[in-house]
């Protein structure tokens, strides 16, 4: 098992947590990378684990009774098997040995696949909620985001880059129209048209936390925090010294800052059940004269458009959240707070590209702990 509990890593984090001058004074303890707990005298155990995949950094906290018989190397073994198991079939690309994966179909678009059960879930579940955003997450696009990304790996060793011609893009786009995408249930198929390929990388990390949340959550467990990569994180349980007024219980979060200059903007409460996905341009990107174009890509444009720096939703399903952040991001923010607001229990932050922060209706009053600017 790949247990990376490494002093390296939390030594980088922890310098990432108190380097910059304008850090806010006091770090909360969660946000600190350590397994330790406030309250001296709780009759609980922390455990931390870190494992790389999903091209990320996993982690998991979790607070266990000292009497209860969990053994937290078992639970680690099994969410680092669920996490091996969906990074594999959901890959893009690399292929694996007995392993019908995304790659797979995107190689041999016209083929028809048998695939795990797993794999025709998370695609039937992309495909059914990505009408809810009207199609702005789009897993069919994947023509189009490959272009993107060769021109976004071509860079130069002086970074200088170049962008792809709307002609391209035009080309690319003739082949992602989802309802080419025919699957079978009964015999868990799956077939597109020629020059079709999909990509997932939208929706997987919040719909690998809802499986490993369903294991975590059949346990007799105080409490656990998963981190799935950067600003995906779920909560279960109550946190065992959180004794403020109107946040009993609750954990406090950090909301990354996606100019650097802290490493934060914002700490929010999150409570059992709740889940905070955040979606940005920070990461994946690459500059032309001047201008940042980030890797999450627009079926309407064929763009990576860019109205905010990021947006963070709030949510009680990481696979909704993390299909729904990726879309709003594409959204104005004056449209994103419109459709926020009108799903029951969705809320969000947003970063402005002039550094303004932006709320949903209720995010403040049930959410905000506080914000630095």
């Amino acid at each position: 098992m790949k247990k990376l509990i490494l002093i390296v890593l939390i030594l980088l984090i922890s310098v990432t947590l108190v380097a910059c001058d304008n850090t806010p004074a006091e770090v909360p303890s969660e946000l600190n990378n350590e397994c330790s707990l406030i309250d001296g005298t709780t009759t609980l155990d922390c455990y931390q684990v870190w494992s790389t995949y999903l091209h990320t950094v996993v982690t998991l906290k979790l607070y266990i009774d000292e009497e209860s018989e969990i053994d937290n190397n078992d639970v680690y073994d099994e969410v680092e098997s669920i996490i091996s198991f969906y990074n594999d079939i959901s890959d893009k690309y690399y292929l694996y040995d007995g392993v019908t994966n995304v790659k797979t179909i995107n190689d041999n678009p016209t083929e028809t696949h048998v695939i795990s059960e797993e794999l025709f879930d998370l695609i039937e579940f992309s495909l059914y909620h990505q009408v809810e955003v009207n199609d702005l997450f789009n897993i069919a696009l994947g023509p189009v985001i490959n272009v993107w990304h060769d021109y976004r790996e071509n860079c130069n060793e002086f970074n200088i880059c170049e962008l792809p011609t709307l002609t391209e893009l035009e080309a690319a786009n003739v082949f992602t129209d989802k309802n080419d995408i025919i699957m079978n249930r009964d015999n868990l198929t799956i077939t597109m048209s020629e020059g079709m390929s999909i990509d997932l990388g939208g929706v997987s990390k919040g719909y690998i936390s809802r499986v490993i949340i369903e294991y975590l959550d059949g346990l007799e467990l105080k409490g656990y925090l998963l981190n799935n990569g950067e600003s995906n994180i779920s909560i279960g349980g109550t946190h065992p010294t959180r004794v403020i007024e109107n946040y009993v219980g609750d954990y406090l979060i950090a909301v990354t800052d996606p100019t650097n200059v802290l490493p934060y903007y914002a700490t929010v409460y999150l409570g059992d059940g709740e889940h905070l996905v955040t979606s940005g341009d920070y990461q994946q990107y690459f500059e032309v004269d001047g201008e940042v174009y980030h890797h999450i890509i627009s079926g309407g444009s064929l763009f990576p458009d860019r109205n905010s720096r990021s947006v963070s939703v709030i949510y009680n399903d990481p696979a909704i959240a993390d299909l729904y952040s990726t879309a709003i991001f594409l959204m104005t923010i004056e449209d994103g707070i419109i459709f926020v607001d009108s799903v029951p229990n969705l809320e969000a932050i947003w970063y402005g590209l002039d550094g303004t922060i932006y709320f949903s209706e209720n995010f403040e009053t049930e959410y905000l702990n506080k914000t630095y600017e």
